[in-house]
């Protein structure tokens, strides 16, 4: 025979969850099928919600309103940042005036998947996702740089724009994006073209409403792709390389 459960007996007494915020439970509520509801009240903050039993007893209720103003804050100083880095880097970015006159390959780069674009006298025209499934990153790289290359050799291309490397990202990430940069860079020079290098805050930040999370930036470019060709992009990458290249024809 199960254990009858006094509902009163935590009320009033004080707990902490797994992130260490205290609480009080202030009063049953009512049960809902299984479970025994709460209203707690959260030390610190004085955020009242509600929690059952079970939350309560394994510390798994958290203070949802401050979780969320403190999202909120996290994202408005981000924000402050990346415009700040705008500006900061507004000065330094070169773009040709007459980079519509030119055939232009735009280039997210990565070490899986890698977006171009390409544009002829001002209009885009192509865009493709470059893929290895080659298990070094090195091999890879290698693979997708070579059809780079071979496109890059087909004389139809005058001007190369590259994404610039985030320093945010973690070391090994940076590190393998570094080498990936370094190998195409190569070929670039190698054959006389142009090189651009573009600072991903500096071109998506001419497209309003963007949003300050890298995932919903992410979505927020395939639906801009989607607006500008009438088509849905194979791939984020791709998304990601037609909207560099036509924020920088502007």
């Amino acid at each position: 025979m199960a254990k009858k459960i006094d509902i009163n007996e935590i009320v009033n007494k004080r707990f902490k969850n797994k992130i260490d915020e205290e609480f009080y439970v202030l009063k049953y509520l009512f049960k809902e099928k299984a479970n025994h509801c709460y209203d707690i009240e959260f030390i610190e903050t004085k955020n009242i919600q509600m929690a059952t039993l079970n939350q309560i007893r394994k510390g798994t209720c958290f203070d949802l309103v401050q979780r969320k103003k403190m999202k909120r804050i996290q994202e408005e100083l981000r924000l402050k940042e990346r415009n700040r880095l705008t500006k900061k880097n507004k000065d330094k970015i070169y773009i040709p005036s007459n980079l519509k006159d030119k055939n232009v390959l735009s280039v997210d780069l990565a070490t899986k998947s890698v977006g171009i674009a390409y544009s002829y006298k001002g209009k885009i025209v192509r865009w493709k996702t470059i893929v290895s499934n080659l298990d070094d990153f090195r091999d890879r790289s290698h693979s997708i740089v070579n059809e780079i290359v071979e496109i890059l050799k087909t004389g139809m291309i005058d001007t190369i724009i590259l994404e610039d490397t985030y320093l945010g990202l973690n070391s090994s990430i940076l590190a393998m994006l570094s080498e990936v940069r370094g190998m195409l860079t190569y070929h670039i020079k190698d054959l006389g073209l142009e090189l651009i290098v573009v600072p991903a805050n500096h071109w998506k930040n001419k497209f309003d409403d963007l949003p300050v999370n890298r995932k919903e930036q992410k979505e927020f470019m395939m639906k801009k792709f989607f607006e500008y060709t009438g088509v849905n992009a194979d791939s984020d990458d791709a998304a990601d390389a037609y909207m560099m290249l036509r924020s920088c024809l502007k």
